[in-house]
């Protein structure tokens, strides 16, 4: 005789990862000095989320992203949601992954109708060294 054992959902292996991560930066300022409410502020992250893996939907790692390693695509996923001072040190950030030797595609998300830059997204990737000094150097875990 022989007893088949069924998983419930919760114990379900945990999809394998594919060493990608998205980076999205978001203004602090926004919220300390333009008292902007938590859920706008917050909205602004996932529409630079969303935006960036459209726009760049055909980039073989926003794929791999979507897709994951075993198939489970959205199990998967993993963001980090980091912040800087204000809208300078957002362009420098910009500026400075634009200097890259092999940039990283991203998208900056400025809010409309008030023309504002409030958040950029970078397609997932595995942090390059480039990447993690310019990040390490020029912003922090949003908290």
């Amino acid at each position: 005789m022989s007893s088949s054992i069924s998983l419930t959902p919760t114990e379900v292996a945990p999809p394998k990862s594919t060493g990608l991560v998205m980076q999205i930066i978001i203004r602090r300022d926004l919220l300390t000095v333009h008292k902007w409410p938590i859920g706008p502020l917050l909205a602004q992250s996932a529409h630079a989320s969303t935006a960036v893996l459209h726009k760049y939907k055909d980039h073989p790692d926003v794929q791999k992203y979507l897709e994951g390693e075993d198939g489970r695509g959205w199990e998967g996923m993993r963001k980090v949601v980091l912040e800087v001072q204000d809208e300078n040190a957002l362009r420098s950030v910009i500026s400075k992954i634009d200097e890259m030797s092999n940039t990283i595609p991203y998208h900056l998300w400025i809010e409309q109708p008030e023309n504002i830059p409030t958040a950029l997204a970078l397609i997932p990737n595995k942090r390059p060294k480039q990447l993690k000094k310019i990040l390490d150097e020029h912003c922090k875990l949003f908290d």
